[in-house]
């Protein structure tokens, strides 16, 4: 009898592993669901400016067209202003948000300053927490639609999970919006990537705010 896979799920593109993930004999094979239409690659941090005293971080295109390898969104920080950028670094790309900070620790997001699209505040504000002792933060999108990250740890220990990952929500949808999720064994080549991005056809359309989100949030919960 042919297998055939739930109606919520559809075999990809290899272009989105190394090709074991559609291997079915194989305990290690992921198919990765159907609602997600769109991953990017987060690349490590890399130095930049006389010196090395800024830092820039890469989004790369990683389409099911394997000749797509631009680099979609790029991230500059030097000194206290982060920005984020449509393209490369150095390429003159726009400015989807940038962010002022101010503090450190617990105190940098009450204190920092970000503006993202036509809206401008304090990051505990534009980026806020869900209630005092989550970890999950909230933004309205461009299309006036509340946006909630959430913290997924892996792991029998809750204290001390095997790893984390970040999913984004958003009531209207019946799956999530985006996830930095390993979907895929190719998603673990650490050499390449720090985490992957998958981006749900519901989300395409606020990319750069997923980009651009994701990007201060990490900068928070590393502070």
């Amino acid at each position: 009898m042919p297998f055939t896979p739930d109606s919520t799920m559809l075999i990809r593109s290899r272009e989105y592993g190394d090709g074991s993930e559609y291997d079915l004999s194989s305990t290690s094979s992921t198919i990765i669901p159907d609602h997600y239409v769109k991953r990017l690659w987060r690349r490590h941090t890399l130095l930049i400016g006389n010196g090395g005293t800024g830092r820039t971080i890469q989004f790369i295109n990683k389409d099911e067209n394997s000749n797509d390898r631009s680099v979609a969104y790029s991230t500059t920080e030097e000194g206290n202003l982060l920005r984020i950028l449509t393209g490369g670094y150095g390429e003159g790309g726009t400015e989807i948000a940038r962010v002022l900070w101010s503090g450190s620790g617990r105190s940098i997001d009450k204190n920092s300053t970000m503006t993202m699209g036509n809206k401008s505040g304090a990051v505990k504000d534009l980026l806020k927490k869900s209630n005092r002792m989550s970890t999950s933060r909230i933004f309205v999108g461009p299309d006036g639609l509340e946006y909630k990250w959430k913290v997924i740890s892996v792991g029998n220990d809750p204290a001390f999970p095997e790893t984390t990952y970040k999913t984004l929500y958003v009531k209207d949808s019946q799956h999530p919006v985006a996830t930095t999720s390993r979907l895929t064994r190719r998603d673990g080549n650490m050499n390449e990537e720090a985490y992957p991005i998958y981006i749900a056809e519901r989300g395409i359309r606020i990319q750069s705010w997923i980009v651009a989100s994701l990007v201060i949030l990490e900068k928070i919960q590393t502070s």
